[in-house]
Order: C-alpha cells, then structure tokens, then sequence
C-alpha cells in the first residue's frame, strides 16, 4: 500500500503541517515538521503543497508537438503578463484536457528551485509539487470552491485558480456561486488529489529523472521520427529473424524488405545516411514549422530569452526579435542554433534598460 505523506510549505522558520493518508484517503497521522528534520525511514511518497499566491495559472491551446515547444509558447502567450526584466521563468504543464487546452503554470524560477531547497534541508524529497489552489476540486458551472490554507484563500473553477489574500479573493469573485470548503473535511481528498495533480511543478529543469525533455532538440526528435519510420520494418526483420535460423539469410530477406517498402533506403550501402536525407526533404517540405520548432528549442535553452514576435514569408525566411539580458546571451542563441543545424544571423540590435533586443533572420544551414 502507497503511503501519501502531503506536506504544507511555510515560513521558513516555522513548522510545516503535514499528514500521511493511505491511498483510500484514510487519515493515518497528522503533525508538523520543524526546521532541520530528518528524512523519516519510511517509504512514503512525499507530495509539497506550495501558496499558489506564487504562480500564474492559465488554460491555453497550445502547440500539439512536444513540451519544450508548448513551454516556449507559454512564454510567448503570456508574456505581457509574467516578464519582468531579468526574470528566469519555469513553466509546468498539465495534461490535454478535453476541449483540448492544457494547464500552464508559470512561477519565478529561483522561487521554485527555493522551495525544493528548503524542503530537503526538512528531509522531503518530494515526488511532486502542487499549488495549493490546484488541489481543491473543479467545481461544476460557474461557481467556485474556496478553502483557507493558513493567510491565503485558494480558489477554483472552470478554467480558474489562484490564491490571494481573502479579501481580495473575494473581490475578484465577486458576483459568483461561491462554496467554502473546510481543509479538516477534505484532508483525504487532498491527499489523493495530490498523488495525481493536475500539474507537477517538477519538469523541464527540475524534472527528477535529470531534465532529459529539456535538453531534447530537434535533433533529437528527428532520430526518434526515423525511428518510428522504420519500425514496422525493424518488426518484420524481427520476425523473419525467428523463421530463420541463418542469420545470412535473416539479412537478406530484411534488406529485400527494406528495397521494397523504401527504395532509396533498402539500396544504400549506408540505410542511416539515406534516413537523413529522407527527413531532409520532408523538413524542406514545411520551412517554417521546421525552423520556428528549431528555434523555440534554442530560445528555451538560454536563460532569459524571451520570443517577442515571429514572422515568415517565402521570400525573407523566418524572421524573430529576441530579447535576452545580456549580449553573451546571443553569442549562446547562435551556438546552440548551430548545433541544431540552424544558422541565426543578427540584422539589428538594440538596448533598452535592462533589456536587449536583436532582430535576427533563421535558417537551415546548407
């Protein structure tokens, strides 16, 4: 049986609540955590409830491809509300809902690595974190549920929540179905609601398993489109590998297999060389999904880059202003653009305050 030990962050010198539940919700064990507490040696499953005062929660339609690309575009969407000059942003997404849009959490970068420090030094290893406002229940309609978590109000509906000071979350609402929830009656609906949360803080940077989705670059994904290209052909080389006990001839029925359902490829004296060539033409095919994917990736990989506009045409190529908060900062766009195949080449550059911002043209390298 899973233990869930739901542990409530709070000031850094005071003691966090927490409860243990069992995955049926029952209430096993409530108390505080003090400052410096050990790892308990248990096997529970640690969940971190952070103020969702910290965060902006938004629904968007986002870009059906991969998470580095919908992050990027939160950034882009959101832009006139979350940057500020110098900000290092971390963004969490939730899954594809039903009509499509995906829950987009944004929150300063060094709050949420802080959090996750000050956790361990109290011996949590949280296996998610979860904004407090997105653990209470999605109401029905139009109203909202509202439940205290210590000096904040927390607030949900359809495709809302936040949390702020009571009064001015009641102000905000004002006008509403409203509904207050009581914590001590939803302790074990907490609990499971934190063990499958609609978003987990813990991705790109602060993913558990090492970050590997954002260091994915179209590169990368381009290796696992030819992967997906030929594996019903890996599957029928398979097949024909156990029919056969002659490895010889496993080889040249699969290379036989190979010419027929792919010509150019099975004929090669070098099948990868000719797989690169193959998705060459098929990126060639769309430009710009090609080029605007590739540089979402590289505007991601810099700390503080932020996509202002997006432009392209037949004739110009793509075009984009990218603002960033130092002029190394450019020197690292166009490294890591290199290193996807892109060439980014400065047409102007201009700064104001804090802020610079370049006028730069995309293209595939030749």
């Amino acid at each position: 049986m899973t233990i869930t030990r739901l542990v409530f962050l709070a000031g850094p010198q005071a003691p966090w609540p927490f409860l243990r539940a069992s995955e049926e919700g029952e209430v096993l064990q409530r108390g505080t955590l003090p400052a410096d507490a050990p790892r308990p040696d248990s096997a529970d499953v640690d969940r971190l409830v952070v103020p969702g005062a910290d965060i902006l929660a938004r629904w968007l339609d986002l870009p059906d491809r991969n998470d580095v690309q919908a992050r990027s575009a939160v950034t882009f969407l959101l832009q006139d509300e979350v940057i500020e000059a110098g900000d290092d942003l971390h963004i969490a997404l939730g899954a594809a809902e039903p009509d499509g849009r995906r829950l987009a959490v944004v929150a300063r970068a060094e709050v949420v690595a802080g959090w996750l420090k000050q956790a361990r030094s109290r011996g949590v290893e949280p296996a998610s974190i979860t904004p407090d406002c997105l653990l209470l229940p999605e109401p029905e309609g139009e109203g909202v549920v509202m439940a205290r978590f210590g000096d904040l109000m927390a607030v949900r509906g359809r495709g809302l929540a936040f949390s702020l000071e009571p009064d001015l979350a009641e102000a905000v609402i004002a006008g509403r179905p409203s509904r207050r929830l009581m914590l001590a009656d939803m302790e074990g609906d907490l609990a499971r609601n934190a063990a499958t949360p609609a978003v987990n803080l813990l991705q790109g940077r602060l993913d558990p398993v090492g970050g590997l989705e954002r260091r994915r670059t179209w590169r990368r994904a381009a290796i696992m489109a030819a992967a997906l290209l030929v594996s019903p052909l890996l599957l029928l080389m398979a097949e024909i590998g156990r029919d056969f006990a002659s490895a010889g001839l496993a080889e040249s029925r699969a290379r036989a297999v190979l010419s027929a359902a792919f010509p150019a490829i099975g004929k090669s004296s070098d099948p990868a060389r000719a797989i690169d060539a193959s998705l060459e033409q098929l990126r060639q095919g769309d430009p710009f999904t090609d080029l605007a994917s590739g540089l979402f990736a590289v505007v991601e990989g810099v700390a503080g880059a932020q996509l202002d506009t997006l432009s392209y045409s037949g004739s110009a190529g793509l075009q984009a202003r990218v603002s960033y908060a130092n002029h190394s900062d450019l020197d690292q766009l166009k490294a890591a653009g290199l290193a996807m195949g892109l060439e980014i080449r400065q047409d102007s550059t201009v700064t104001e305050g804090a802020r610079i911002t370049s006028e730069l043209t995309v293209a595939r390298r030749p």
